[in-house]
């Protein structure tokens, strides 16, 4: 009671702000001044619910990073301001309160994927940033390993906070980016159903199989499987950062909105529940086969030129490793990209299942249709799949 009651003096005493009843329309971003450029540097709800708490003459760095960007109650050219929590949702800015829904942007945030110039996994692949560039800052929200080469991402990396259970509901989709990362390549065309049926027709030398496998009416095609999920942050504007092309990778959709989908909410639910913030990384691991006209095992990809060269593999295997580091507690989920498989456990087994040592976890892991999965410790993983960093593991985290 004595806590109930606290919290509730602490709501009137400073201000709230609901992420699906408060945010103004377009939303700016909710920065901790002088807070990290990263991931936790965004103000999030702090017990389950959707609230955002501010003490009184706390501020927020309001943002609209965008080059034609600004806070429409300020007009053209500003793209930040300070604001101070009074009470409720009344802030001051210069003196002057505001309600919290005066502070719209003219436009969503504008997010951005670049290359931070430094290299990644053994020092050939390229590193990619995803984030916000406010002012001089770059807030990054996601990372990424690029191959050039085949046009694939190995791994994405962010940070999973603690207040994820408050994440904004609903927030609409826009389109995927395909930024400067696909010279010449149309890839929002490859994903389409029409030309996956096309290019794995040309793969395995038969129309009649690329119509067996890719179905215009039930969910046998290639989706565009997030690493790093829409739902995976707060706010909305950080929902629209996942949209670029290098976050994602062909996958099942029989797969992606199944055993995938729920891995997804059951780390989420986890990291809520017990209030944690984890290090998360997602990852791709060979190349799915299947057999053509003739029998013969061929590698799927997105991508064929005329010169046979090949880009945007299917994968083989998507897998997931969750990583407390104050505890040093980890473990690695792995799921197969292929609803056709009669054997997984024959195939696509690389490490040693612990999945009956975690009960926070609700998938049908046994379901091919649905994306055989199962559970491995980190470093039994990384003998195998050394795309994953380094990471100093001491326990599985159960």
């Amino acid at each position: 009671i004595l806590l109930a009651t606290w919290k509730y003096n602490a709501l009137i005493a400073g201000c709230s702000i609901g992420i699906n009843s408060d945010l103004p329309e377009p939303q700016p971003l909710l920065l901790i001044p002088g807070g990290s450029k990263d991931g936790n540097g965004f103000f999030v709800p702090d017990d389950g619910d959707d609230i955002v708490t501010f003490g009184v003459g706390q501020d927020v760095l309001l943002a609209c990073p965008g080059t034609n960007n600004y806070l429409a109650f300020a007009g053209f050219g500003t793209r930040i301001a300070l604001a101070t929590c009074s009470s409720g949702t009344t802030f001051y800015i210069n003196s002057i309160p505001y309600s919290f829904s005066d502070f719209a942007c003219r436009s969503y945030p504008y997010h951005t994927a670049r290359r931070s110039g430094s290299t990644c996994h053994d020092g050939t692949k390229s590193h990619i940033e995803i984030g916000f560039e406010v002012e001089s800052d770059f807030y990054k929200t996601i990372d990424i390993c690029f191959d050039d080469n085949v046009l694939n991402t190995l791994y994405s990396k962010f940070t999973l906070v603690s207040g994820i259970g408050g994440y904004q509901i609903g927030f609409p989709r826009p389109s995927f980016l395909e930024d400067d990362f696909y010279p010449g390549i149309p890839v929002d065309n490859l994903y389409t159903k029409n030309t996956q049926r096309q290019t794995i027709s040309n793969i395995l030398g038969s129309t009649q199989l690329g119509n067996t496998y890719i179905s215009d009416t039930t969910d046998y095609y290639l989706a565009r499987g997030h690493y790093t999920a829409k739902a995976d942050f707060v706010y909305g504007s950080q929902h629209r950062a996942t949209f670029h092309f290098v976050n994602v990778a062909p996958q099942w959709q029989t797969f992606n909105g199944d055993n995938w989908n729920s891995l997804e909410m059951s780390v989420r639910t986890y990291a809520d529940k017990n209030k944690l913030t984890l290090d998360v990384y997602t990852g791709t691991h060979g190349v799915l086969t299947l057999p053509d006209i003739n029998g013969i095992e061929k590698e799927l990809y997105l991508y064929v030129d005329n010169n046979n060269n090949n880009g945007i593999p299917v994968p083989k295997l998507f897998w997931k490793a969750v990583y407390n580091p104050k505890t040093q507690a980890g473990v690695v989920f792995v799921g197969v990209n292929n609803p056709y498989e009669p054997n997984p456990e024959e195939n696509y087994v690389i490490c040693t299942n612990v999945c009956s040592n975690i009960s926070w976890l609700q998938w049908d892991e046994k379901n091919v249709k649905k994306g055989y999965s199962y559970c491995c410790e980190v470093n039994d993983f990384r003998s195998t799949v050394n795309t994953l960093p380094e990471l100093t593991v001491s326990s599985l985290l159960t």
